[in-house]
């Protein structure tokens, strides 16, 4: 019965070890390995229009293909921006805009414009 006993003891403790030797592994390897980038994408960083697609894969919140009722891979044309809600008039465009620059402590300039806010139109 005793040798029964140190043999399972003995189990537990190299089940024991190895989960903690795991999980240490684990906690120093993140295992997670950047996706090349696209062929479009230059080693510089910039990017060659020529070779980008007419279309491209849209992605779900989960990081996976998103996919249409009918199961296939639901595409953007690679032209097409995704639009902004409108804002009214630009501030960009005020010519009553209040405008200056600074620059803050690590050198980088910052331009401020301030405007009137109003009402959206009714519609």
């Amino acid at each position: 019965m005793s040798k029964i006993l140190t043999g399972a003891v003995a189990a537990a403790a190299l089940i024991i070890a190895g989960g903690a030797a795991a999980s240490s592994a684990m906690a120093t390897d993140t295992g997670h390995t950047p996706p090349p980038p696209p062929a479009w994408v230059n080693a510089d960083g910039t990017t060659d229009v020529s070779k980008i697609p007419d279309k491209l894969p849209v992605m779900g919140s989960d990081g996976k293909p998103l996919k249409d009722r009918d199961g296939k891979q639901v595409y953007v044309p690679s032209g097409q921006q995704p639009s902004t809600p409108g804002l009214g008039r630009a501030a960009t465009d005020n010519p009553d805009a209040k405008r200056w620059t600074e620059t803050d402590g690590k050198g980088h300039t910052i331009e401020h414009v301030e405007v009137e806010p109003t009402a959206p139109a009714a519609g």
